[in-house]
């Protein structure tokens, strides 16, 4: 059995383990967008980074505004999401097209949302379903076009998530594991998309 010291020093080199992930996996997809080896849908990259800083709003609002370490991995997810559009048009290594835009919207939507009610439950669900609408385009296109989208972040992200969910548990919170579930789910699929699908002109990883 673990003492309490000892099981709060293992969830936080867990958590630790989780955060330093996702900023590694958030520097190698930046330098292969910078390098010209991977397009970034720059309207998805924004809609996220908007739709995840709303629901870190809205969670930190939920609980007074007292600093919650379990919404730091979205927090820096949130961050991540932005530079990588950011430098997807620096770069000039981006596309774009009109479904994007439309993804976009519901972004919006879920903003407005948030501003009507400040429920952390409902903008946090509408922000997981927007999210997943501002996704169709990349995942669109990794299924188009798996080596385009190829790159070691998503599995990185899929194990950073992992962590985050099994420290969750620890003091357990559904509020707090709703993004987490879904961020596994969304890694796993463009893991699968990009490294492991095969067929007829497709080359696996």
């Amino acid at each position: 059995m673990l003492n309490g010291q000892t099981h709060t020093t293992l969830i936080t080199v867990v958590k630790i383990t989780a955060y330093a992930l996702i900023m590694f996996a958030q520097y190698r997809m930046i330098r292969r967008v910078i390098q010209g080896r991977l397009k970034a849908v720059v309207l998805s990259w924004f809609g996220w980074s908007m739709l995840m800083g709303i629901s870190v709003v809205a969670q930190l609002q939920a609980g007074e505004w007292a600093w919650d370490w379990n919404v730091f991995g979205v927090a820096l997810s949130a961050t991540g999401c932005v530079l990588i559009g950011i430098a997807g048009v620096w770069s000039g290594n981006y596309s774009r097209g009109k479904g994007d835009v439309l993804c976009l919207l519901a972004g919006l939507a879920c903003m407005g949302v948030f501003l009507l009610t400040s429920d952390p439950w409902i903008t946090t669900v509408l922000a997981i379903i927007a999210d997943l609408l501002v996704a169709i385009p990349m995942l669109e296109r990794a299924f188009k076009d798996p080596a385009g989208h190829r790159t070691d972040a998503w599995p990185i992200v899929l194990f950073a998530w992992s962590l985050t969910a099994g420290s969750i548990l620890f003091h357990f919170s559904w509020l707090h594991l709703l993004w987490p579930l879904y961020l596994i789910g969304f890694s796993g699929l463009m893991s699968y998309l990009t490294f492991f699908r095969t067929g007829p002109g497709l080359k696996p990883a």
